[in-house]
């Protein structure tokens, strides 16, 4: 691991202790043992080494949630690891509402994380309506403003996901007591029964939970 990563996954442990805003490059060097002149070689500010870190978790998300698209065999699951936030750590309420207030720039990398899912979504619909898992068309309901097509129904699976993520991601869920990922599983398995060929089709989670564990 060269300096770089170095500094950057010593950030990350400060900031699951402490949040974006408390933890201070003194503290980073003190944890690291170099001194906060090397730090700022590598990175030009706090602001700055922030960024990188974000930059550093989405870039992880993205890699485990391909992995694990790529590992599973069951349609529902792959669809499942698009809808996971795998840095759960990194999620914590409070932790968002900083980047919101005081780093939008980096709350919209965050708010970016939808987008980049729509075309796995669409890539997994379409193979699992070729393999029987996913119904091809949704049925219409009787007086609606207008028909949907077949072309429609992964469109609206991708909108009411994306909706659910956005919202989990904007929410800084003070009225609840459940975190994030708690809202995306539970949100998912609620949603994907409508889409399934066969509705009566139990959709578990257990591959995933284990990455709920906090210390």
């Amino acid at each position: 691991m060269d300096v770089n990563q170095k500094i950057i996954e010593e950030g990350k442990k400060l900031i699951e202790l402490k949040g974006f805003r408390k933890f201070t490059m003194d503290e980073l060097a003190r944890k690291l043992r170099i001194s906060k002149k090397t730090i700022y070689i590598h990175f030009s500010s706090k602001d700055d080494l922030i960024s990188a870190i974000i930059n550093s978790i989405i870039e992880k998300d993205l890699t485990e949630m391909k992995r694990l698209i790529d590992e599973k065999d069951n349609y529902v699951e792959k669809m499942q690891a698009v809808f996971f936030l795998y840095n759960i750590k990194m999620l914590r309420k409070q932790y968002m509402n900083e980047l919101r207030q005081f780093l939008p720039h980096e709350w919209e990398k965050f708010k970016r994380f939808s987008v980049n899912r729509r075309d796995y979504v669409r890539r997994i619909y379409t193979e699992g309506v070729e393999k029987g898992v996913f119904i091809k068309k949704i049925t219409n309901i009787p007086n609606s403003p207008m028909k949907l097509q077949e072309e429609h129904t992964v469109d609206l699976l991708i909108f009411l996901l994306s909706a659910i993520i956005d919202q989990a991601i904007e929410t800084d869920l003070t009225d609840y007591e459940f975190d994030i990922n708690t809202v995306l599983i539970h949100s998912y398995k609620l949603i994907i029964q409508m889409f399934l060929v066969d509705s009566q089709q139990t959709v578990d989670f257990p591959n995933l939970l284990h990455l709920l564990k906090t210390d």
